[in-house]
């Protein structure tokens, strides 16, 4: 089984002086754990709860500080061809819970696969219990 069938074919996108404050109220209304940064139009990190989180732990003023300063830049990423035991151990190794998922040329991100979406693959693939 690979990313394809299981990815969300949708991104969250903000741009990298968006305060915290609204990509949080973004991410709130969204109903997502993580949104894409972007500068100028191109892929430049990823913002989760764990850098909002630390954020606000290092006493980051979330209506002063951007989205650019607290997201994680280049982060590790997927293709659609990935097999989701590729995308277990990734996440496993990097310790994230969110991956982009990229277009076969890297050029834009055209979606997300979360920890949320490998549970749910492995309790479908091992049926109900009883």
């Amino acid at each position: 089984m690979n990313v394809r069938s299981i990815f969300r074919p949708w991104v969250v996108r903000v741009e990298g002086d968006d305060c915290l404050a609204d990509t949080a109220e973004r991410m709130q209304n969204e109903q997502v754990g993580s949104v894409v940064v972007a500068i100028g139009g191109r892929f430049v990190g990823i913002l989760t709860e764990r850098d909002l989180t630390r954020a606000i732990a290092h006493g980051a003023d979330p209506r002063v500080v951007t989205a650019a300063d607290y997201m994680t830049a280049a982060p590790a990423a997927v293709h659609l061809d990935a097999d989701i035991h590729e995308v277990a151990s990734t996440m496993f190794e990097f310790e994230c819970r969110h991956l982009p998922v990229l277009s076969e040329d890297d050029s834009q991100v055209i979606g997300m696969v979360s920890i949320r979406d490998l549970l749910g693959t492995a309790i479908r693939l091992a049926g109900s219990p009883g």
